[in-house]
């Protein structure tokens, strides 16, 4: 019994450790922890004080845009004209594609590791990362069923008060480089989390828990109902 109970802290463990959680809130806040190639900062559109940075692109110009401290998860972008409004970077918020046709990708990833998104519509349009060529996604498979968010809508139910109504969409790698690709009126993204599972990490931990205490001056622990020793053995 006590190799179960040593097994379940260590499956905790590996879980917390392989799980990695890029919160755009609390990571990227300032313009400067952004790399962004292939793209032109629109001045008059941007706003530093409001910390808003807006992007035009050129005709078949590849436009790439991540984060220093996460190299391997880029924001991608080609337009076969010229765009203004392209993209948008709001340092300590979120990253938003202008428009559809924005891919993103996460490099290195390892076969079975599940992908979140946190997202929502950029705007009256609602976004749809289904594609009816089912090329996208790449490397990777949709385990959500519904791959459609609402468009932005202020009052709506489960809208934020900016009008924002967010999704969690969830994937499973195959492995190597995963690209992910929305086909309607581009989105914003504020979560990404890639690796293991956070339900499985909380179904760990809401499993009954071992209660201990002293008994004759010897160590108990009753879980389930069940008594044993601080060696594990069954009383």
């Amino acid at each position: 019994m006590k190799k179960i109970f040593l097994f379940a802290a260590a499956a905790v463990a590996a879980l917390t450790v392989n799980a990695k959680v890029i919160d755009f809130a609390t990571v990227g806040t300032t313009i400067s922890d952004w790399n962004v190639a292939g793209a032109t900062l629109n001045a008059k559109e941007s706003d530093e004080a409001k910390a808003k940075f807006v992007y035009d692109i050129k005709a078949e110009v590849v436009s790439e845009t991540s984060l220093a401290a996460e190299p391997d998860v880029v924001f991608q972008l080609k337009n076969s004209a010229d765009k203004a409004k392209a993209f948008v970077v709001y340092p300590g918020k979120c990253y938003e594609f202008g428009g559809k046709n924005g891919i993103l990708i996460i490099k290195g990833t390892v076969a079975n590791e599940v992908i979140k998104l946190t997202v929502a519509a950029k705007g009256t349009t609602a976004s749809n990362f289904v594609d009816k060529d089912a090329v996208y996604p790449k490397n990777a498979v949709a385990v959500s069923t519904d791959l459609t968010l609402p468009a932005k809508s202020a009052g709506a139910t489960g809208a934020d008060e900016d009008g924002y109504i967010w999704k969690v969409l969830e994937y499973k790698s195959n492995g190597g480089d995963v690209e992910i690709k929305e086909f309607a009126g581009g989105y914003r993204i504020t979560k990404i989390q890639i690796g293991a599972d956070a339900q499985g990490i909380e179904d760990i931990e809401a499993a009954p828990k071992a209660e201990k205490f002293f008994r004759d001056g010897q160590l108990i622990i009753r879980k389930n109902g069940v008594e044993y020793n601080a060696l594990g053995a069954q009383l």
